[in-house]
């Protein structure tokens, strides 16, 4: 077998990682899909050392397609959902390319992408800002001088 089936596993695991800390909008949780991501690519370098330059090769464009495949997805899914008044989003075959160096990244983002589109995933909720009570204390502006206060 060309495919190397213990760093598909741990490459696999890595995705997995990579993945599940992307779907969540927790702003410190989900940087440690970061860590996912320089995983993949740390086990494709080390996989080329230890199971040889055919088998890394093969598994890592394996990857790379799978990579591009749920990418073009997310583009056909996007164009399904467009609404007949709007122009079509153009789809790319692309991402077969762009996946074989980009897949760790790719992946987990088209996946994040097809089930917030489809409505499985909320869209995340942007940042309430404090506003300003008569209580609280008014900014300060950039001279060091308060703002007047209102009447």
């Amino acid at each position: 077998m060309i495919i190397s089936t213990t760093f598909s596993i741990a490459l696999v695991v890595a995705l997995l990682w990579t993945t599940a800390f992307s779907m969540t909008n927790k702003f410190p949780v989900r940087g440690l899909r970061n860590l996912g991501i320089l995983a993949c690519y740390i086990i494709g370098i080390w996989m080329f050392f230890v199971a040889g330059f055919k088998a890394a090769a093969a598994t890592w464009v394996m990857f790379g397609l799978i990579g591009g495949a749920l990418y073009f997805m997310h583009d056909l899914v996007v164009r399904a959902k467009a609404k007949p008044e709007e122009e079509k989003p153009s789809i790319s075959l692309g991402h077969f390319i762009f996946g074989q160096i980009a897949w760790p990244v790719m992946a987990p983002e088209a996946i994040e992408y097809v089930l917030a589109e489809l409505g499985v995933l909320k869209t995340p909720v942007p940042p309430t800002s404090q506003e300003n009570t008569k209580d609280s204390q008014p900014p300060a502006s950039s001279d060091g001088v308060p703002p007047p206060a209102e009447p």
